[in-house]
């Protein structure tokens, strides 16, 4: 009996999702475990995510490993050449038969959300990563290691220059702001004080990007501080965007910019408004695209790309639509 269904693994660095499709993109399963990231659960604990995610979208699909076709994997971990020899064997466990794609999980990203699989993605989760493939297959991506290595810090940047304007403020070096109030309401604290000796002491969490959103209603309820601090991110994004785009010698076609992750959830027109500015400077047919599906639509797609089957606009968008209904049924997080 001829294999007709393709997998799909996206393994990041907080959860593992599985996909299965069948030939015309209509999702028969999926799965999701924890942490894929090698680099946080290491290797054993990376291949165990992705066979658990593996195992449920059988499962759920009520098919084998032979009823597969081809598989497309789009892993956290996966930097550089040499990474390739550290996870391939990971993947050889998993006995999936058929052709199959390996690619950092940036560009699992950037196939779900572009019309071809070319263009730029920004990954603003908790740090942020951009990368981008032009249609030559020519592939750039940056470090995504944070500030330290020139990329925007994500969530957590957006949380961190809050805490200095509120530090700033209290010693009278800065302007006053409404994040104050804020941040010392989401700590339950008495005041700025009393909040900072929470954290220096251990008595509350470090300031994280799951406060992110308390400086997206800050921004949108007018305060000057947090409105320079959001537009700050958006412009920082798009600036090493444009830098990205130009080495692969994107600037003079039509080409999606897929936005993906938890910082551009907040739909912030602030934010996108100061990131499309320095991208559009540079690439005028941009096409801003903020991706609503789970990525791992993507992985699925590029199982398709392995097998050299097309993907119609069709099938895409039905691919897509099913993921995201997929992972809201089971109660995945996006």
């Amino acid at each position: 009996m001829t294999a007709t269904f393709f997998l799909g693994i996206d393994a990041g660095g907080s959860k593992t999702h599985a996909l299965i499709a069948d030939a015309n993109g209509h999702v028969v399963g999926g799965g999701q475990s924890g942490p894929g990231n090698w680099e946080s659960v290491g290797f054993d604990g990376a291949a165990a995510a992705y066979e658990l995610a593996l195992d449920e979208a059988l499962r759920a699909a009520g098919i084998g490993r032979h009823d597969l076709a081809a598989a497309g994997y789009a892993l956290a971990g996966l930097d550089w050449e040499s990474d390739y020899g550290r996870l391939e064997p990971l993947i050889d466990r998993l006995g999936v038969p058929g052709p199959r794609i390996l690619v950092n999980d940036t560009f699992g990203a950037l196939r779900a959300g572009s019309a071809d699989g070319h263009g730029v993605v920004i990954i603003a989760g908790t740090g942020s990563t951009i990368a981008g493939r032009n249609r030559h297959g020519t592939i750039f991506r940056t470090f995504g290691l944070g500030a330290l290595w020139g990329d925007f810090q994500g969530a957590s940047g957006l949380v961190w220059g809050a805490t200095r304007a509120i530090g700033h403020a209290y010693f009278g070096r800065g302007p006053a702001t409404a994040l104050a109030d804020a941040f010392v309401n989401a700590y339950g604290a008495a005041d700025i004080p009393d909040m900072v000796e929470r954290v220096s002491r251990g008595a509350a969490t470090w300031p994280n990007g799951r406060l992110a959103p308390l400086v997206f209603a800050v921004a949108e309820a007018g305060d000057a501080v947090a409105r320079r601090i959001v537009q700050d991110a958006g412009e920082d994004m798009g600036l090493t965007a444009a830098a990205v785009l130009s080495r692969l010698d994107l600037g003079h076609e039509p080409f999606d910019l897929v936005l993906a992750g938890g910082v551009f959830r907040s739909r912030s027109a602030l934010l996108l408004e100061a990131l499309e500015a320095p991208v559009r400077a540079c690439a005028p047919q941009v096409r801003i695209v903020v991706l609503e599906a789970p990525p791992v639509a993507g992985s699925v797609l590029l199982a398709f790309d392995a097998a050299g089957i097309p993907t119609p606009p069709a099938l895409c968008t039905r691919l897509l639509d099913d993921a995201g209904s997929w992972f809201q049924t089971i109660g995945g997080a996006v």
